[in-house]
């Protein structure tokens, strides 16, 4: 029997989030003023293998920018690997980047059997259970108007319906439970409860180590693109927090606000101690909430970078504006 997922030495370079952002205008008018622009590439996955045995409920870690996200993106077929191959054995739902995907212009329903149909389901099938996905959404109201007329986090919450309303086979989970408010997240975490079992193949990105090691048996621990670790969960958990710097003596937020000044940058990265994914830059005495790791790749930052402090002691600082890509 083949495995449910195969990544055999994949490798996937990208241009830069700074290249990316350059646009056509402005190259052109270097181009005119004889100033060339080399293109400029990151190695996002280097030469990577995996291989996850149907059944297998694995976790993946790793500090940002490690290619995480990326992983599960190149096995659910949203990007194709510079080189290398992947395989995949049974119907999959990508729980990656929920709302992201729909034409904006179609109705609901539209969405809902174009959305199932990409997933692998017979459209028929689909239309079947049109009700009970809106419904478990909260969405039914609206089932006849154009999808931009959602807000994200509308459109995320049917995405999420439409992609577990039929267990799959394997499950790539990506960091996806924060949807809606709390009530719609509970609501979420006991869908994908039922799938725990020994019917499904589930790939978890996580930065909560301790429910990866309680729900995983198996952790693979990406840096730098690279597999640095995979075995047993608790084992590869224990590992990998021993790299994170902590500073345990910051009682105050205004001890860890002094010593960012103190750093060359004048400023640091921090993550709370309870496992939540959310980091904050402190800088000129206020916490900056970092929405994307591509801020943190685009200004040089790895995940060493991150000090781990209280959740009390971060949130005692005054809050500043978002920073996004």
């Amino acid at each position: 029997m083949p495995a449910a997922i195969v990544v055999d030495d994949v490798s996937l370079v990208r241009r830069t989030q700074e290249e990316l952002h350059y646009d056509f205008k402005r190259s052109a008018l270097r181009l005119l003023g004889g100033q060339g622009r080399l293109v400029r590439r990151r190695t996002v996955l280097d030469h990577l293998s995996l291989r996850v045995e149907h059944g297998e409920k694995v976790g993946v870690i790793g500090p940002n920018g490690s290619g995480k996200s990326t992983l599960l993106k190149v096995i659910a077929g949203i990007l194709q690997p510079t080189s290398g191959s992947v395989a995949v054995d049974g119907t999959l739902a990508p729980l990656i980047e929920l709302g992201v995907g729909f034409d904006a212009d179609l109705s609901l329903v539209d969405n809902i059997v174009y959305y199932g149909v990409l997933l692998g389901h017979h459209e028929e099938q689909v239309r079947a259970h049109i009700d009970d996905i809106l419904e478990f959404a909260e969405l039914v109201e609206h089932r006849d108007e154009p999808t931009k007329t959602l807000s994200s986090g509308m459109a995320a919450r049917l995405s999420f319906a439409i992609a577990t309303e039929f267990r799959p086979e394997v499950l790539l989970v990506d960091e996806v439970l924060s949807v809606g408010d709390e009530r719609f997240r509970r609501k979420c975490t006991a869908r994908i409860d039922r799938f725990w079992d020994e019917h499904s193949t589930i790939l978890l990105v996580s930065h909560d180590m301790l429910t990866v090691a309680q729900i995983c048996s198996r952790v693979i621990w990406l840096d730098h693109g690279g597999v640095r670790f995979d075995g047993p969960s608790k084992h590869a958990a224990e590992m990998y927090l021993s790299t994170i710097p902590t500073v345990a003596n910051f009682r105050r937020g205004e001890d860890l606000v002094a010593f960012a000044r103190t750093n060359p940058r004048r400023e640091i990265i921090v993550q709370g101690t309870s496992g939540h994914p959310q980091i904050y830059l402190i800088r000129d005495g206020r916490r900056h909430a970092i929405v994307s790791s591509e801020w943190t790749i685009r200004h040089g930052y790895e995940g060493k970078d991150v000090v781990i402090v209280s959740d009390e002691v971060i949130l005692e600082i005054a809050e500043g504006e978002m920073l996004a890509p």
